[in-house]
């Protein structure tokens, strides 16, 4: 009967233990999934095809405050012939973002594919994105951070032809334009 007694305490404490521990999982799942992520990343911009923005967004489920921005190494290379590259020497890369709120981003034109190549060159730039959660009840907080990286030659062959609708609708009412045009001058 001992024996009995002392097995059954075991298997409660046991399964004690592991109810503990799952919880403390599950919560530590939770505590991580609230936070901000922010990352930084390089795109086509949706308008012009042929124009690539850099691309700022907050993919976490917190907001996140005092964005500031860091790069491994001289992140331009040379500047464009027009001596401009802007998105990348004045703005949100250059002065951080005070507040960024869930699913929000800053979307920097960088220019087209060939003024972005002399501006990054060849190789991926890391950037070291610091912030702090914005609603964080715990005064002792610390920075968060994280690493993205910005480059160019995945963008490489990749089509930029002119899509958009309102292209397409532009081509159409030309179209309908031209037809009109023929039924009137044959009457």
């Amino acid at each position: 009967m001992d024996y009995f007694q002392t097995s059954g305490l075991l298997i409660n404490i046991l399964t004690m233990l592991v109810a503990v521990g799952s919880s403390c999982i599950s919560y530590l799942v939770y505590k991580e999934s609230t936070y901000p992520d922010v990352i930084v990343y390089l795109e086509q911009n949706n308008e012009v095809k042929t124009v690539l923005n850099i691309v700022i967004k907050n993919i976490g489920k917190s907001a996140a405050k005092d964005v500031t921005f860091s790069f491994d190494e001289k992140t331009f290379k040379n500047s464009l012939p027009n001596g401009e590259y802007s998105a990348l020497t004045k703005g949100a890369l250059v002065s951080g973002i005070p507040f960024l709120a869930p699913g929000s981003c800053r979307i920097l034109r960088l220019g087209n594919f060939a003024d972005s190549k002399m501006i990054l060159g060849d190789h991926k730039i890391r950037v070291t994105t610091t912030f702090r959660k914005a609603n964080s009840k715990n005064p002792f907080a610390k920075n968060i951070t994280n690493e993205s990286y910005i480059e160019l030659l995945s963008l490489a062959r990749v089509d930029a032809s002119d899509n958009s609708n309102e292209k397409k609708i532009a081509e159409n009412l030309a179209r309908i334009e031209k037809a009109l045009l023929n039924i009137k001058t044959q009457h």
